[in-house]
């Protein structure tokens, strides 16, 4: 039986066009407050004595969903792409005024049937940086997959979709980077609002499964300040400042906010699109003077605008 095509998405397409070499892995970067923690348990994330840690790597259960238990279990796929085939099927039935029952055999058209083996693919997590509430982990599908393998596609879509079940997201790498280099990586791809839609923003932010709505209203809050700065837009974010948003003053400043509480906000004066892809510890010791790191003190509302006048 031939195999069925897999189209994958333009998306995916444009980032293995990105990354070098035959070696592809599944995997994600995820900021994580301790209060989520619950939430990705079934991911091998754990609250340890006030801290974040991680399981050994192993497949993920059940209670998953859908992908998981095929990935357990296997299944069964109907191909539907395929003309039907005749197929002989018996069951027995009742015999002339109930004395027994008899066998009946009968020919139908039926769909033609994949049998998919279990695949037992694990899953690994990695804390890459504690935080002061949390920390940003690596979450990955340890079985790399060779892009020459003439069921590539079919495999990949199988692991993305595995591990969006699990964690919410998921993204392709090349296999052979260590979690070194997975801290040092930073995927950034600017979401750009116009000025008088926080409303918007607000939306692009609940759609991550992580957001809760104490976090929606703290960022409303800041939305509300940044709105009354006559900004020239909002910009919203991915992988590691998943949880940041912030507004545009012209082609070089960016104030960044973040959701999470407590955090700090920063004021990049210049060159922000390259500066926002180092993590927050990495932006702490560049000790850059074109990056300024405004804690929620009170007051900040008023230093906020202190610094963008003197900025500007």
């Amino acid at each position: 039986m031939t195999r069925k095509r897999t189209h994958l998405s333009k998306a995916i397409q444009r980032d293995l066009e990105r990354i070098d070499g035959t070696r592809i892995v599944v995997a994600a970067v995820i900021t994580i407050t301790k209060d989520e923690a619950a939430k990705y348990e079934l991911a091998g994330l754990s609250l340890n004595s006030g801290k974040l840690a991680v399981a050994v790597p192993a497949p993920p259960p059940h209670a998953c969903g859908i992908w998981a238990r095929r990935n357990l279990d296997g299944w069964q796929e109907k191909r539907k792409d395929l003309p039907k085939e005749m197929r002989d099927v018996s069951s027995w039935a009742p015999n002339w005024k109930g004395s027994g029952h008899h066998l009946v055999r009968r020919s139908v058209e039926a769909w033609q049937v994949d049998h998919r083996p279990a695949r037992m693919l694990t899953l690994s997590a990695a804390i890459l940086e504690p935080l002061k509430d949390g920390a940003i982990v690596r979450f990955r599908i340890d079985q790399p997959l060779d892009r020459t393998d003439a069921v590539f596609a079919e495999n990949l879509q199988f692991n993305l979709r595995l591990l969006r079940e699990v964690v919410g997201r998921s993204q392709v790498f090349c296999a052979d980077m260590s979690d070194e280099e997975f801290a040092n990586l930073q995927s950034v791809d600017w979401e750009l609002i116009p000025p008088g839609s926080a409303d918007r923003v607000i939306a692009r932010l609940a759609e991550s499964k992580a957001t809760t709505a104490e976090q929606l209203e703290v960022a409303s809050e800041r939305l509300r300040v940044l709105e009354r700065l006559s900004h020239d837009g909002f910009i919203v974010g991915h992988g590691k400042f998943i949880r940041y948003f912030g507004a545009r003053f012209g082609e070089k400043l960016l104030v960044l906010e973040n959701l999470e509480y407590g955090n700090a906000m920063y004021l990049f004066e210049e060159n922000w699109e390259e500066l926002t892809k180092l993590s927050r510890t990495e932006l702490i010791k560049r000790r850059d003077p074109k990056v300024h790191r405004l804690p929620h003190l009170p007051g900040w509302q008023s230093a906020i605008r202190e610094l963008l006048r003197a900025s500007r």
